[in-house]
């Protein structure tokens, strides 16, 4: 009764099943369904969408130049599936703070991106009621700019 046994039983694939044996702790190498079935759970550590979000995140931030008073006019650009197809209107839509007026935002996004404005909308993004399980919240509310440039202007930025 002092030795404890050991059961195995032949699996399919020719390999024993020890129930008592402990596992490896060792990191095995990464098979592509092992990937594919991460991305299934949502988890994106290991998938290549969430790198291509990284490099399209990246590539649409504001130009870092010396100018700060833009960014305390300008956010972001404001990326939707109406956003991006209005960019083959030349018009680009973008974050901007609250205090922010029109005249500002011409000013702004003409000195930072060497372009010439036609016309700025403004438009205040209401808060939206957002539920996360039970616990009832909100989105935050935003204001958003829509800049019209002139013929033959384009944000290289917001491609």
């Amino acid at each position: 009764m002092g030795t404890v046994a050991t059961w195995s039983q032949p699996v399919s694939n020719g390999m024993a099943l020890n129930l008592f044996k402990k596992e490896d702790k060792k990191k095995k190498p990464l098979k592509k369904e092992d990937v594919v079935d991460e991305r299934r759970r949502g988890n994106t550590e290991h998938s290549s969408a969430n790198v291509s979000e990284e490099k399209k995140e990246s590539a649409l931030a504001l130009p870092v130049t010396g100018n700060s008073e833009a960014y305390r006019v300008l956010k972001n650009f404001y990326i939707s599936e109406k956003a991006s197809l209005l960019n083959g209107f030349n018009q680009y839509v973008f974050k901007v703070f609250r205090s922010a007026n029109k005249s500002q935002i011409r000013k702004q996004v003409e000195k930072l991106f060497n372009v010439k404005v036609a016309s700025v909308k403004v438009l205040n993004m209401p808060r939206k009621r957002r539920d996360l399980g039970r616990h009832p919240g909100f989105r935050s509310e935003f204001k958003k700019a829509i800049v019209v440039l002139e013929k033959g202007q384009t944000i290289e930025q917001a491609r």
